[in-house]
């Protein structure tokens, strides 16, 4: 069910948990202290007081979209122009919104962030450190190196 008691410790960022009344309100503090009054979607800034908390997937009464990585802070314009549209279409009604939601984001779940950022505009989004191969190409290690005789 929901609600009670859960079995065990609890992490402050853990997104996976279904979200109760109490948790939307902490949701919502976390999500201010995190990244300020900032809508997720057009990027602009509020008062605290105005931001609303959104469903990036529509719940559609499904209490499995009730977490956090699933919720952003949206300005209340934002909020009424997605209603229940499935993100896919309302960030492809303004591809920056998809690039501002990889920002605002960044605790929502991997397939959200890696649906944004395929919809972002070139150059829009931040700059990712290369990955590397291995330790071994990263440490450019060779067969010359003295200490591995």
């Amino acid at each position: 069910g929901r609600g009670g008691g859960g079995g065990g410790h609890r992490e402050s960022q853990l997104t996976s948990h279904p979200t109760s009344r109490n948790a939307y309100v902490e949701t919502r503090a976390w999500l201010l202290a995190e990244h300020g009054p900032v809508c997720a979607y057009c990027a602009r800034k509020f008062t605290a007081r105005v931001m609303t908390l959104d469903h990036v997937a529509p719940r559609k009464g499904k209490t499995a979209y009730d977490r956090r990585d699933n919720l952003v802070l949206a300005c209340p314009s934002c909020n009424a122009a997605k209603r229940d549209l499935a993100p896919m279409a309302f960030l492809l009604g303004a591809r920056e919104r998809a690039a501002n939601l990889v920002r605002y984001g960044t605790h929502l779940s991997p397939m959200l962030v890696e649906m944004a950022r395929s919809l972002a505009p070139e150059g829009t989004l931040p700059v990712e450190p290369p990955a590397f191969g291995s330790w071994a190409a990263l440490l450019d290690v060779d067969d010359e190196d003295p200490y591995l005789a």
